[in-house]
């Protein structure tokens, strides 16, 4: 007898279906057969990658072993999708995510290679759409509970089937007194039967390496923990929610907006206007400020102000659509904040030319310019009458984007670069804690510190940030005659 449309999960947990006492049929749920075959699978699947995982990462630094590990488990993963799922596109964003570890093992490098996996691995289950990154977030919310749920799942049906519940706590009730007191005789007999301590000696010599076994144990469970629910994700469906109505801030209202941005316009002008006249124009400061000072006050401060400036001009938006005439004042708004981030590039990068580059300083100049670009594109919305959904989805690329870029580039190297183009006004103590990626310029500039030198113990640590430096080292001790 066939039942169709048994759900799936009744169809698993149901083994008492398959019971063929006395001769009857066997009933067959649905496509559950398949279940216990594909539970296996993915087993033993877990079992090779828990076995590659041991052999790339146990006693060795990560580098090249976390993007070859990542692509493993997507392979295996791919192995169990379903019957038309997409292959290529899911691949080739999962080896983009690999691509910034295989430059230089990094924190940043880490997570786009987590969310390249996640996304690949969404992609091939689910399709793409607006709703993958809530699906990765769902999945990767699976990954303390997947697996132990699991395991519980299994252990527990392994005893169903087999009935061997009750029949271990016969045993157990059977055997512990007899069990016991054979120890304890032994125990106590060791003394007056020298053959039987010989024999207790030789098994207590045999000392195992604990902290290897509980190492290794660790790194087994860590990775399972992992890995199992990126090869048996959930049903990633996610179920839209009413949209809401749109909801107005207290205060807001065509008339307010209407002066805000006349006085905003106003104020911001005179900041544009001195701006101009001092970064621009070459005018002189107060009496006892330096450029040095007058930028480093003025650069973060310009900074919040235009964050503040795009959001009150999607706050505002609303009343832009009712008052067109309002547009050019925001037009006017939003491009003096423009201008604002520029005049704090210039005021930050006065500042390093007196006092030197450092990675905040290089960072926060790559946010400003990003300010600017998210001001260009929030304007370009408002004029074109798009949706918050379409900027937001624009200007979440445009970061991440910028960010997977720079997982590409050696800013220890650039910052050392230029400070030691400055000359006298370098850091020298700054210098040496730039750390091994900078190491192939203070080399050759020969700085006065104790360097981290890059070192490659194997394949499994390579990277090509380590192997630049390396060569770039070599060939300077060569050029030297070292």
């Amino acid at each position: 007898m066939v039942i169709r449309g048994l759900p799936r999960g009744l169809a698993r947990d149901a083994w008492w279906f398959g019971a063929d006492e006395g001769g009857g049929g066997t009933l067959r749920a649905g496509d559950g057969a398949g279940e216990g075959g594909a539970g296996r699978g993915r087993g033993l699947a877990l079992l090779l990658l828990l076995l590659l995982g041991d052999l790339l990462f146990f006693g060795h630094p990560p580098g090249l072993s976390l993007a070859l590990y990542a692509v493993a488990i997507f392979a295996v993963a791919a192995a169990f999708r379903r019957p038309g799922a997409p292959l290529l596109g899911p691949a080739l964003v999962v080896i983009a995510g690999a691509l910034p570890v295989v430059e230089y093992a990094q924190f940043l490098a880490l997570l786009f290679l987590v969310a390249g996996l996640l996304a690949g691995i969404v992609w091939m289950h689910r399709g793409p759409g607006a709703g993958m990154p809530a699906a990765m977030v769902a999945l990767l919310g699976r990954v303390p509970t997947a697996g132990p749920r699991a395991l519980g799942t299994a252990w527990q049906g392994a005893l169903r089937r087999s009935g061997k519940g009750s029949a271990a706590r016969a045993w157990l009730r059977a055997w512990a007194v007899p069990l016991g007191g054979v120890l304890i005789l032994i125990t106590l007999l060791a003394d007056a039967n020298p053959i039987l301590a010989g024999w207790l000696d030789g098994l207590l010599r045999f000392q195992p390496d604990l902290g290897v076994i509980l190492r290794r144990t660790l790194l087994w469970s860590g990775l399972g923990l992992i890995v199992w629910p990126l090869l048996d994700p959930a049903p990633l469906v996610l179920t839209e929610k009413a949209r809401s109505p749109r909801a107005q801030l207290p205060g807001l209202n065509p008339q307010s907006v209407s002066l805000a941005l006349v006085l905003f316009n106003l104020v911001l002008g005179v900041q544009t206007v001195l701006d101009l006249a001092i970064l621009w124009a070459g005018g002189s400061l107060p009496d006892g400020m330096s450029h040095a000072e007058y930028a480093h006050r003025g650069a973060y401060p310009l900074l919040a102000t235009a964050l503040l400036a795009g959001a009150f001009a999607l706050a505002a938006r609303p009343w832009l659509e009712e008052r067109p005439a309002l547009m050019p004042l925001m037009a006017l708004w939003l491009g003096q904040n423009v201008l604002l981030c520029l005049s704090a590039l210039l005021r930050l990068w006065l500042y390093v030319e007196a006092f030197g580059l450092t990675y905040l300083r290089l960072y926060a100049a790559i946010w400003m310019a990003l300010v600017a670009a998210g001001l260009v594109l929030t304007f370009w919305q408002i004029r074109q009458r798009r949706a918050n959904s379409w900027l937001i989805l624009r200007a979440a690329a445009l970061g991440v984007g910028t960010l997977y870029l720079c997982t590409f580039i050696n800013f220890g190297s650039l910052i050392a670069a230029h400070n030691l183009a400055q000359g006298a006004n370098r850091d020298s103590f700054y210098l040496c804690e730039l750390g091994e990626t900078a190491a192939a310029e203070l080399v050759y500039a020969d700085v006065p510190c104790a360097l981290d030198i890059p070192e490659t113990y194997g394949w499994r640590d390579w990277g090509f940030r380590k192997w630049r430096i390396s060569r770039s080292l070599q060939a300077q001790r060569y050029g030297a005659g070292l």
